[in-house]
């Protein structure tokens, strides 16, 4: 082949990382024993982390359908661990937010989550977390803008 490979540096290796922590946090979820599916737990820890979101914005943010988060949060709100309730500026959209019945499935969904965080950052000093979380942040922040500046993204 004579096409040279990029250097892709990080790009590629975030993409590892991430699927590598997802796995992670799927078996660590297994052994909190939350009651809940991986997705239903992944959508209820972003509830929690983004309070109040409409749906659709939720299901954009997941990178899942709408259909897809209906059932999730169907299930979770039967549990009783969210409620949806209508947007006061459009009546059409509902809100989500967690009721306190969420708090003790939060925590073992907390422990889950710092497992697989000391797992993953072992071996760093406090510095090279706290650069690194910054890192991730600005680049995170770099893509949510050029999303947000896409055609599709103002649909």
């Amino acid at each position: 082949m004579s096409i040279t490979a990029p250097n892709s540096g990080a790009t590629l290796m975030i993409v590892d990382i991430a699927r590598l922590l997802r796995k992670r946090f799927e078996t660590a979820l297994a052994h909190v024993d939350t009651g809940l599916t991986v997705a239903e737990a992944r959508a209820l820890a972003f509830v929690w982390r983004n309070p109040g979101l409409r749906q659709a914005a939720i299901a954009e943010r997941m990178s899942v359908e709408p259909m897809t988060l209906v059932g999730y949060l169907d299930a979770l709100e039967r549990e009783g661990l969210v409620e949806r309730k209508v947007d006061p500026s459009d009546r059409r959209a509902k809100l989500v937010t967690l009721t306190e019945a969420a708090d003790p499935v939060l925590e073992r969904i907390e422990t889950a989550i710092m497992d697989v965080r000391k797992d993953a950052l072992e071996g760093l000093t406090e510095n090279q977390r706290d650069a690194l979380e910054a890192a991730l942040k600005l680049m995170r922040s770099n893509l949510c803008t050029k999303d947000q500046a896409t055609p599709e993204a103002a649909q």
